[in-house]
C-alpha cells in the first residue's frame, strides 16, 4: 500500500515536489538509492527480489517516475512484466511525454498499478487494470496516488492526504523537514482507511518500509533526494546525491 504525493508546479522554483511512503512486506530485501543505470543516469532504490525499482529519477532528463500497486494485486496471477521493471524502463526516456507514451504501450502486459510520471514541463498518471488503461495529464496543484484506482471517489485515505497537502501548499515552500513530518502521519478519517505511516499489526510483517522526498528544478536538475530506510515517524532521512 504505497502512497505518493505530488505538488506539481505549486512552489516557485520547484515544479516537482514529491513525497511518498512505500508499504511492503518488511522482510522483502532492497537496497537504498544508488546509481541504477549509467546511461542515462538513473538514481533510485533497488528491489533485490524482482529487480527494478518502485521509484527513481533520470538525472539527465530531470524525470521522476514512481508506481503504486493496486490493492490486492501483490500476488495475484501471472504477468508478462515486472512492475519494478516498468518504472526502470520508463525512466530511460528523455521527457515525461516520451515516458507516458511508453507506459501506455507496455501497460496491457502487466498487473494493475498506478504510475506517476513528472518533469518540469508535464506530469501524467497512467492508471492501469486489466482491460482498462487511463491516462491523466495533471494540472498544477496537489495530486495523490494510493492503492485504489486514481481519483476513486470512495477513497478516504486520498481525501485526507489531499487535505493535508493543501495545508502544506498554503504554508508556502516546504523544506524537506516539513515533508518528513508530513509523511509521518498516523491519523485516519475512517476506520476502514489505513494511516499514511503504517506499523505492522500483531503477527504481521507488512508496514511502511521506506519514505522518500524529491525536489526537481525548472532546468531539469535534481535539487534534493532524501530517503528514510524505515517508517518516517522514527527513521532519520539521509540525503542522496548522484
Amino acid at each position: 500500500m504505497c502512497t505518493l504525493h505530488l505538488w506539481y508546479r505549486v512552489f516557485p522554483g520547484k515544479p516537482v515536489v514529491f513525497a511518498g511512503n512505500r508499504d511492503e512486506n518488511l522482510d522483502r530485501a532492497w537496497d537504498p538509492p544508488t546509481r541504477l543505470v549509467d546511461t542515462p543516469r538513473i538514481l533510485g532504490p533497488r528491489d533485490r527480489v524482482a529487480g527494478g525499482t518502485w521509484l527513481g529519477v533520470n538525472l539527465d532528463a530531470g524525470l521522476l517516475v514512481t508506481l503504486a500497486n493496486h490493492e490486492g494485486t501483490l500476488a495475484k496471477g501471472p504477468s508478462a512484466c515486472s512492475r519494478g521493471t516498468i518504472v526502470l524502463e520508463t525512466l530511460r526516456h528523455a521527457s515525461a511525454d516520451e515516458a507516458r507514451r511508453f507506459a501506455e504501450w507496455v501497460a496491457p502486459a502487466c498487473k494493475s498499478y498506478t504510475l506517476l510520471i513528472a518533469d518540469a514541463e508535464r506530469a501524467y498518471v497512467v492508471d492501469h487494470a486489466p482491460g482498462s488503461t487511463q491516462t491523466y495529464r495533471l494540472l498544477p496543484g496537489c495530486h495523490v496516488i494510493t492503492n485504489a484506482r486514481f481519483r476513486a471517489p470512495d477513497d478516504p485515505k486520498a481525501r485526507r492526504c489531499l487535505r493535508r497537502m493543501e495545508e502544506v501548499a498554503r504554508e508556502g515552500d516546504p523544506g524537506p523537514n516539513r515533508l518528513f513530518r508530513f509523511l509521518a502521519d498516523h491519523g485516519r478519517d475512517s476506520p476502514d482507511a489505513s494511516p499514511l505511516c503504517i506499523h505492522p499489526d500483531p503477527g504481521s510483517r507488512f508496514g511502511t518500509s521506506s519514505a522518500s522526498v524529491i525536489h526537481l528544478t525548472p532546468d531539469r536538475r535534481l535539487a534534493g533526494f532524501w530517503f528514510a530506510p524505515g517508517p518516517p515517524c522514527s527513521t532519520p532521512f539521509a540525503s542522496f546525491h548522484p
